[in-house]
């Protein structure tokens, strides 16, 4: 019996290293993908992408593979994805960016835990050190411009007052890593998805629990609500992307299935849903309330890092090697122009010539042994 308990406690034990680190299976991919060891250039890695405001700007963040180099955030337009302008950088990997509604402020957090905050009217940037105490995955902007709110890997969920510069409030989950934040249409919920396969949902602004639901026995890494707030989706690393009533003790229902883990999600404002895998594959969902309304299944160049609606027309996409790229309302890649050439109209942008082969589906009992070697903290 002590024997099964010590297991028990083992496999817990590395599924905790596992979840409180995204990059343990991103990194593990990446040593399977790249070059051998005479490849020592870094790809830049689109972490998070939004928008400024109305404007045709957007904002991206960035990594790679040393999680503890400096990292950066710069700015590009839609036109042109391929020419982006530095804004400000991080001590460390950034791992998501967020700007006010007014496009004023700007936002984003580091693997370290710092803020980084952008006032865009007089280009001034500050880092303020370990604000949220250790790693948050996941970062979002108050609609109403006036915080912003992170989530750790301890998790803790923080409010950063923009006027006061300081935490104004904060609330204890269960202690697994908090993954991803949303807030509700009616701004009245916040919804946080974790590494235990949880939704928790929490008023808004005052963080009082409403409930907590199981999706999945596996992590949920993604979190977005429906257009009319009744209805929340989970993409999970058993495969699934999952739809949950936004009410306490709701039960989830799976919506469709990927072929890795589903690690990003965005919403655009008619309701289209595009689900990003880890290894590549992205799913357009038309009506979540009809299963047979998949548009397009398709496969980008590799990992899907981040993905952005740009109006009802476009689906920007940050990926893990290949900068961001565009999805048009045709639900086909738009082709990029080159310094060097004019990519002709029929090119495919994101598949290469070669397309990367399937990765196998990740099951959902199975962890990575061990995590990847990353730079010493």
């Amino acid at each position: 019996m002590r024997h099964v308990k010590s297991d028990h406690n083992m496999k817990q034990l590395l599924r905790a290293a596992v979840i409180t680190s995204l990059s343990a299976c991103i990194l593990a991919q990446v040593h399977s993908e790249e070059a051998g060891p005479k490849d020592k250039q870094q790809s830049q890695w689109i972490t998070s992408i939004t928008q400024l405001g109305s404007q045709d700007t957007f904002i991206a963040s960035t990594a790679n593979g040393l999680l503890m180099q400096p990292a950066s955030v710069e700015s590009f337009t839609a036109q042109d994805t391929k020419s982006r302008t530095l804004l400000y950088t991080h001590p460390a990997a950034v791992w998501a960016v967020a700007a006010s509604p007014d496009g004023s402020l700007i936002a984003s957090v580091d693997y370290r835990g710092n803020l980084g905050t952008y006032n865009v009217a007089n280009s001034k940037a500050t880092v303020h050190e370990k604000v949220f105490e250790r790693w948050c995955q996941s970062l979002i902007m108050d609609p109403s411009g006036k915080s912003v709110v992170a989530g750790n890997e301890a998790g803790k969920i923080m409010v950063w007052n923009w006027e006061e510069a300081k935490i104004a409030s904060s609330t204890e989950l269960d202690g697994h890593a908090v993954t991803g934040l949303a807030i509700s249409p009616d701004q009245q919920q916040l919804a946080a998805s974790d590494g235990s396969g949880h939704v928790h949902l929490l008023k808004w602004p005052s963080l009082e629990s409403i409930g907590k639901m199981k999706v999945s026995d596996s992590t949920a890494w993604c979190i977005a609500f429906s257009q009319s707030g009744d209805q929340i989706f989970v993409g999970c690393a058993d495969n699934h992307l999952y739809q949950i009533a936004s009410q306490a003790d709701s039960e989830p229902q799976v919506l469709m299935s990927g072929k890795d883990w589903i690690t990003k999600l965005a919403v655009s404002s008619s309701g289209e849903i595009a689900a990003g895998e880890v290894s590549g594959g992205i799913h357009i969902i038309s009506d979540f309330q009809s299963p047979a309304s998949i548009t397009k299944s398709f496969r980008g160049d590799s990992g899907i890092w981040s993905l952005y609606w740009n109006g009802q027309e476009e689906l920007l996409v940050g990926s893990r090697k290949h900068g961001v790229a565009r999805i048009g309302r045709s639900w086909d890649w738009i082709s990029e122009k080159t310094s060097e050439q004019e990519t002709s109209a029929g090119q495919d942008v994101a598949s290469p010539t070669e397309p990367e082969p399937e990765t196998e589906a990740t099951e959902t009992d199975s962890e990575p042994e061990t995590e990847p070697e990353t730079e010493a903290k």
